[in-house]
């Protein structure tokens, strides 16, 4: 079984979100998607 990740704020669920998680569970026969903060994506 193949497995897709995917990872973003999703602060306001919109339809660009939703068009990438349908985009990436293309990738795998499951998609799994991590929720990160704000502070995690402004770090460099």
């Amino acid at each position: 079984m193949k497995k897709a990740i995917t990872y973003g704020t999703f602060d306001i669920l919109h339809t660009g979100h939703i068009n990438l998680l349908g985009r990436a569970k293309k990738y795998g026969d499951y998609l799994i998607v991590a929720i990160s903060a704000d502070k995690f994506n402004r770090q460099k």
